[in-house]
């Protein structure tokens, strides 16, 4: 049997027909997680390693924990929930991309205007340009619902 494999999938789990297939939200919403599960975790529980490793000071060390435990919680945990069936979980998809891009935004500004401590600017930019690309792909790839699909 041949696989048919459609716009916007990659070869990564079975589908209905037997075939390995995983379409690109459900990728970008695993990336989104993943990543967002472990640099929330190192500002959560050791926020001191990414302060010294970006050459800061310990001054905003209370936000860094916020924001990983907001990381963990919603652009984790939510995006790998969604991940399981984007169409059906749609509602928190689109929480998910929100954050995403809110954080985006914000992290965007601040590195504008160096609003930092950091005295290593790849540990400021490095994790903007990968929320970039995420927010923008979450954005792209976001489900279409049926009332979209007759606008």
């Amino acid at each position: 049997m041949a696989c048919t494999r459609y716009l916007r999938q990659v070869k990564s789990e079975f589908s209905d027909d037997g075939c390995l297939t995983m379409d690109y939200t459900k990728l970008t919403l695993r990336i989104c997680g993943w990543s967002s599960i472990w640099m929330g975790m190192v500002f959560l529980v050791y926020p001191e390693w990414y302060i010294e490793l970006e050459g800061a000071t310990t001054d905003n060390m209370a936000w860094l924990r916020n924001l990983g435990a907001a990381l963990v919680a919603v652009n984790g945990v939510g995006a790998l929930l969604a991940a399981r069936d984007p169409q059906q979980e749609r509602a928190l998809y689109d929480v998910v991309m929100l954050a995403s891009v809110l954080e985006t935004v914000a992290l965007g500004w601040s590195t504008a205007t160096w609003e930092f401590t950091a005295t290593e600017e790849i540990f400021v930019t490095g994790p903007l340009a990968l929320a970039l690309l995420v927010s923008i792909a979450l954005v792209a790839l976001r489900p279409k619902t049926r009332s979209d699909e007759h606008v």
